[in-house]
């Protein structure tokens, strides 16, 4: 879907921002851009969509160089969600989000239909916002207005750069909940900057660790965790590694390793689905609750703290032992 081929950048200064950057994008995947700062991420996104031209190197959409394709043709098939939104303020909230429709020539009727749909799916009723100003929001609902706009043209492919990086914490956890929510029905192609480690680990299919220009590690968030490529990855997320381990593991993949039943009924124990991470029932177990009956197909497991720890540790033994 989206290919760099020895993409390589210099400004003025000489600096090197990106230094012969390959990697491709899959079709409905989400790659996640993570490093330090200053190591050329945000300049990898803009040159997709060619706010920045690359000084070497090809860049792909669609089997077709980008070179080859006009700058705002290319960018009304690209959506672009920022940090700060960057609304117009003369613009009604319902006319921010249909200006890539209107601009595609799409007919009034679609335009309202699909900005309306939009704006309830995240949580923006259209009766008590559709008039409104940008001033008259507040920083989140700004920024879902942001999202909104540019998914309203359903483009293919979505650019996000510190798309929640301005807001609170709570603000951006609802904020990004929603959107994953939304994303999920449509499958978008996304690559997106963050420098939130958790951020990245819970919206990310694959994430790629830059450093000074270049690619550290492209992988899944299990194979940089559990197999770093060099000392410089495992020290990257040494910092939050115990809550990105716990979130990278679906309890499915520690199962084998917890006390199996086949008795489901269980009174006053929480039930939690196998395909939730072990941070979820972690959270459940350090909030006062003692057990959880998890599903496992016909089966289940009742289990505390204790089991869920050490079925980690095994897991996370097995996993070096069988990918080195």
């Amino acid at each position: 879907m989206v290919s760099l081929s020895q993409v390589t950048k210099r400004f003025e200064n000489d600096h090197l921002a990106v230094d012969s950057l390959s990697l491709t994008v899959k079709e409905g995947e989400t790659m996640v851009l993570l490093g330090t700062s200053g190591c050329g991420k945000t300049t990898t996104l803009r040159m997709i969509n060619r706010l920045i031209q690359p000084d070497a190197g090809e860049i792909h959409i669609h089997n077709k160089p980008i070179s080859a394709i006009p700058p705002a043709e290319l960018r009304k098939g690209i959506g672009y969600v920022m940090q700060q939104p960057g609304l117009f303020p003369h613009y009604t909230i319902e006319q921010n989000i249909g200006i890539v429709p209107t601009l595609l020539g799409w007919k009034s009727k679609d335009i309202q239909q699909r900005v309306h749909t939009l704006m309830n799916q995240l949580h923006l009723p259209v009766a008590n916002y559709a008039h409104k100003y940008a001033h008259e929001l507040s920083g989140g609902q700004q920024q879902r207005v942001g999202l909104a706009r540019a998914m309203a043209g359903n483009p293919s492919i979505l650019l996000m750069d510190e798309p929640f990086g301005a807001l609170d914490p709570a603000t951006r956890l609802h904020v990004r909940n929603d959107f994953m929510e939304l994303e999920a029905s449509t499958k978008k192609t996304i690559i997106m900057v963050t420098h939130d480690m958790e951020e990245a680990f819970c919206m990310g299919n694959r994430i790629c660790l830059m450093h000074e220009g270049k690619i550290v590690q492209l992988g899944t968030p299990a194979e940089l965790l559990f197999a770093p490529a060099n000392d410089f990855v495992r020290s990257f997320f040494d910092s939050h590694r115990t809550l990105l381990e716990w979130q990278v593991i679906p309890l499915k993949n520690i199962e084998k390793w917890l006390p199996l039943q086949t008795d489901n009924e269980q009174d006053n124990i929480p039930v939690i689905s196998s395909s939730d991470s072990c941070w979820k029932a972690l959270e459940w177990l350090t909030q006062g609750q003692e057990k959880l009956l998890i599903k496992t197909g016909n089966n289940c497991c009742v289990v505390d703290k204790t089991h869920i720890i050490d079925a980690i540790h095994h897991f996370k033994t097995e996993y070096k032992t069988t990918h080195g």
